[in-house]
């Protein structure tokens, strides 16, 4: 596991990591207590969106360039006058979804702790890098059961569904 190329971990790194890294050179004092506080926050808030079978922003990349989540679509049935097979679909689709994020979710903040165990025990430089690679390979595996449920959704919806699906979420510059 330790031969995963770069690309592959830039892969692996949450889509908010880049903004919340962002956020917490924006602030005068990295470690002072209210970017401590904002720091724990954001973790926390992406802990309780995994346990909740959330995507937490995974599948942004997908969502901004054409490829519609199923909550989305679903929360837009009206408008994007779905049928009531497409709709059954993506209700199935959703469904399928949540499950599996649920059970990697689970991997992800069960290896997550591990992580911190293995610090806390002092394990080995190697035994930490490996078990720093296993967290960000589940992650990935999460994170690609929310993208591929966009690619799966956008095939649910005619090419006009899809257009009017980006007209409404992200407006005129798409």
């Amino acid at each position: 596991m330790r031969k995963l190329s770069a690309g592959i971990l830039l892969l692996l790194a949450s889509p908010l990591a880049a903004q919340h890294e962002q956020h917490m050179k924006s602030q005068e004092a990295p470690q002072s207590t209210q970017a401590m506080a904002q720091h724990h926050a954001f973790l926390e808030a992406e802990r309780e969106a995994i346990e909740r079978g959330e995507g937490f922003g995974m599948a942004l990349a997908a969502d901004k360039n054409g490829f519609p989540g199923p909550k989305h679509v679903l929360d837009m049935k009206k408008e994007l006058k779905l049928t009531p097979a497409q709709e059954a679909a993506m209700q199935k689709l959703m469904s399928e979804m949540k499950e599996k994020a649920l059970s990697k979710g689970k991997d992800v903040l069960l290896a997550e702790k591990r992580l911190e165990d293995f610090f806390a025990q002092g394990r080995s430089e190697d035994e930490l890098r490996e078990e720093t690679y296993r967290v960000a390979s589940l992650r990935a595996e999460l994170r690609w059961v929310h993208l591929s449920t966009h690619l799966a959704a956008k095939k649910l919806l005619t090419v006009e569904q899809n257009a009017a699906y980006q007209q409404m979420r992200h407006g005129a510059g798409m």
